[in-house]
């Protein structure tokens, strides 16, 4: 039986929702992030999002959060860019309210299996980075999504970069901290202004420094880049590259493709394929228990 998937991307600024239906994307519909509301008003405005778009045909909820989690219990622990949103009993606070089957996951997790699942890589061992408000990343190795203890693994943005972190020179939050809307750059950058084509040069290189130091641990065989800034990859990923290929040296910087995601409507996509995921994981156990 194919499920209509009511499939949710939750992040530090927008939220998307979108009835998915068999890998078909339908109706989808972006918010805006209430980011530094109190705990009580951001649960609010999880639950009214997904009463918008709840249809009579939808069998489960499937919500991918920006935030380290107890994936058992789905509980979220803490999230970076939401920062009033902790240790919230996510998963049972909506089967609860909803009584419909829910799977929270982090939103990189989501990404990273997503683009395996569905992103014709045809690789074992994938990274999925996404390059957002924040930047986070997602593992599969031989096939299997690896999460690590309270789903922190690729948690890759708190890591310490020069006077800061990761997260600061390698997410939208670099040009924020210039007082620089990313978007507006991209235009600028599109008609070849100076100053904007040099942003995201020193932008790309930020992240190729970052990318460079997750190829010498994890040594990967593609590192698929998702989220709103990949947008403008173009203007950034000659500066990426290079910086790579300086960390890493010809043999490694060749072993790893490095792709800005295809798919339409990834984080969507990849949430339905996590829930389907983990929903066959659960009937096989149950099967296990009953023989």
């Amino acid at each position: 039986m194919n499920h209509s998937l009511l499939c949710i991307d939750l992040g530090g600024t927008k939220a998307l929702a979108a009835s998915v239906t068999h890998t078909q994307v339908e109706q989808v519909r972006q918010y805006a992030v209430p980011s530094q509301a109190n705990l009580d008003q951001v649960n609010a405005f999880v639950i009214r999002l997904i009463e918008e778009n709840l249809t009579t045909e939808t069998t489960g909820i499937a919500i991918g959060v920006p935030s380290t989690l107890d994936v058992c219990s789905g509980t979220v622990l803490t999230t970076q860019n939401i920062p009033h949103w902790q240790n919230v009993p996510l998963k049972g606070l909506l089967e609860q309210h909803f009584s419909l089957p829910v799977v929270v996951h982090n939103d990189a997790n989501c990404f990273a299996f997503g683009e395996y699942l569905y992103g014709g890589h045809h690789a074992n061992n994938l990274i999925g980075v996404c390059l957002g408000t924040g930047i986070g990343a997602g593992f599969v190795f031989n096939g299997n999504l690896y999460t690590g203890n309270h789903s922190a693994a690729g948690e890759l943005g708190n890591l310490s970069y020069l006077d800061g972190i990761i997260e600061d020179y390698a997410s939208g939050q670099f040009f924020g901290r210039q007082g620089i809307e990313g978007r507006w750059l991209a235009e600028q950058a599109g008609s070849g202004d100076p100053f904007a084509l040099q942003q995201f040069e020193t932008f790309g290189g930020h992240v190729g420094h970052a990318l460079a130091q997750v190829v010498m641990v994890l040594n990967p065989d593609v590192i698929v880049l998702g989220g709103s800034v990949t947008h403008s990859y173009d203007y950034f990923n000659a500066a990426l590259e290079a910086k790579m290929q300086q960390l890493l040296g010809n043999a490694l910087y060749q072993s790893v493709r490095v792709i800005p995601s295809t798919l339409n409507h990834a984080p969507l996509l990849e949430a339905y394929g996590l829930f389907q995921h983990n929903k066959i994981n659960h009937d096989n156990k149950e099967l296990a228990n009953e023989v």
